[in-house]
């Protein structure tokens, strides 16, 4: 039976009600207010970290500062703080665990508003327009679909074999034409030529300033005074404003030249089917927005590849194993199909150790706290920049022993791939972590296998010699910046034997019956 109260014992007793509510939501929303932030290097008042920040390779520095400050530390640059991520479990559990917190991106005045990036949905803060741009892309390029590229994979990896042939020293080169073409020819129906192909020219344009601009820490003081992109060019100290004025038009072209030849070609019935000509080919009339979508879901790094050639110069006995293991599969009759991979799990392997040897993208795009957060008894600002250091938890040696080695070994169990042991690098920070993990994941490692299993049935891999004969030792070393290749190197590629160049012969003319 409810006690019969006053009409003012009823207000009371509303009005504590209330006043507790009310306390209860000020409490948790200043509980972590006193929290200490993850620890870093001491900066200084008002400007805080503005001077002594790594500019070059700052994932080694990161590295170094786990050492100092333990697996999650930070630094504060005019208010804006940062939170490097520097081991496994932290970025599982706060980017995988907690995504709806951490899924979206950290302003980049430099890089969105001034260089004109923020059309790429990789950079689009967390929302409605980002989930519409990744569910357009992944719906596209997820596992059960693209396997309909196969067969341009596979002209394509024969093409680079003939390269190979007739010009092995250029392997670089051939190497960036082979992913330029995939990547064009899956997003516009785009055929590359050659490594001049306008296009792929376009492409390295654009990405060049791009990669000076992410994670630029003090570079450019415009991250941490936005106010800063609205002064003219001509005033001293605004030399980033000159750059910017044709690096951004750079951008432009490279979102809209191949998209507006696809819709050109379609007018005239001449466009190949590609993820554009796909996405617009409706019966339904298609609106700006959508069409605005499939543009920029339109615009994989060679660098993986690269870096494997690098490995099988300096490896030559896990080359060898590779190769009698496809040998094993084709019978030296015949090139490598689709259908082949699943049954190379040694290759699988040495695939997934040269993701983890060589991080190709050592910080990747960084992150940012939507709220207020706490971690391990420190507290992740709202608005705190996350940045996850790949190549850190690449190299811990609690969970990859002996981190520099290339050693295939640690994925395979029984003959089996296995990551009972160590952890699948792919997700790892290989491709980034939770909502944000890079969606097109699946055709790169699909062109990446396709290639490298082309490339070790016909071909050796070994060091360049010198003139006196002696073999030159490539240097294992990476360059900066956001996307990282190994620097360049020479190494010596020779047909295998005979049957090797009958059988590039073999599948040239293959391609035209």
């Amino acid at each position: 039976m409810v006690p019969a109260f006053s009409s003012s014992t009823w207000h009371s007793i509303l009005l504590i009600g209330i006043t507790s509510f009310v306390l209860n939501l000020w409490i948790k929303l200043n509980k972590n207010k006193n929290l200490p932030l993850p620890p870093g290097p001491k900066g200084y008042p008002v400007i805080g970290n503005m001077y002594g920040l790594p500019h070059r390779y700052p994932w080694l520095a990161y590295a170094e500062w786990k050492e100092k400050y333990g697996p999650v530390s930070s630094f504060t640059v005019l208010g804006k703080t940062t939170i490097i991520l520097n081991s496994l479990q932290a970025a599982k559990d706060l980017l995988d665990n907690r995504s709806s917190n951490f899924s979206s991106r950290p302003r980049m005045v430099m890089a969105d508003e001034l260089l004109g990036w923020e059309w790429d949905f990789a950079h689009m803060p967390y929302n409605e327009r980002w989930r519409k741009h990744r569910k357009m892309f992944f719906q596209y390029f997820q596992p059960k679909y693209i396997s309909v590229f196969s067969p341009f994979q596979r002209k394509m990896a024969i093409t680079l074999l003939d390269q190979f042939s007739a010009s092995p020293a250029d392997f670089i080169a051939h190497i960036r034409q082979y992913v330029g073409s995939v990547v064009l020819h899956a997003a516009y129906g785009h055929e590359v030529k050659s490594d001049n192909d306008f296009y792929i020219r376009s492409v390295q344009r654009a990405i060049e300033p791009l990669i000076h601009a992410i994670h630029a820490t003090g570079s450019f003081l415009v991250e941490f005074m936005p106010a800063l992109k609205h002064v003219p060019a001509w005033i001293p100290g605004a030399s980033f404003k000159r750059h910017v004025e044709t690096d951004s038009q750079k951008v432009r072209d490279l979102r809209d030249i191949p998209f507006k030849g696809v819709k050109a070609s379609m007018a005239d019935g001449s466009a190949r089917r590609s993820f554009v000509s796909d996405n617009l080919d409706k019966t339904t009339p298609v609106s700006k927005e959508d069409e605005e979508v499939v543009r920029n879901c339109a615009a994989i790094t060679a660098a993986l590849i690269t870096a494997w050639v690098l490995a099988m110069a300096h490896y030559p006995e896990i080359q060898k194993r590779a190769q009698e293991e496809i040998d094993q599969i084709t019978g030296g009759s015949k090139l490598p199909g689709h259908d082949d991979i699943d049954t190379l799990p040694y290759l699988q392997a040495v695939l997934l150790e040269t993701l983890r040897w060589h991080s190709v993208a050592p910080l990747a795009l960084p992150h940012q706290a939507l709220s207020e957060d706490e971690y391990n008894g420190h507290r992740i600002p709202a608005g705190a920049t996350i940045t996850v250091n790949a190549w850190a938890i690449f190299h811990d040696e609690e969970i990859y022993p002996d981190p520099f080695r290339f050693n295939p070994e640690r994925f395979l169990h029984d003959g089996k791939i296995s990551f009972d042991r160590q952890p699948d690098p792919t997700f790892a920070g290989g491709f980034g972590f939770g909502r944000r993990i890079c969606p097109g994941r699946h055709l790169a490692m699909q062109s990446v296998r396709m290639v490298v299993s082309s490339i070790l049935a016909t071909y050796n891999i070994s060091k360049a010699l010198g003139a006196d004969g002696v073999p030159i030792e490539p240097l294992i070393k990476a360059t900066d910046g956001v996307v990282s290749h190994p620097e360049p190197f020479m190494a010596k590629i020779t047909p295998r034997s005979k049957v090797s160049i009958q059988l590039i012969e073999d599948a040239k003319m293959d391609l035209f019956f």
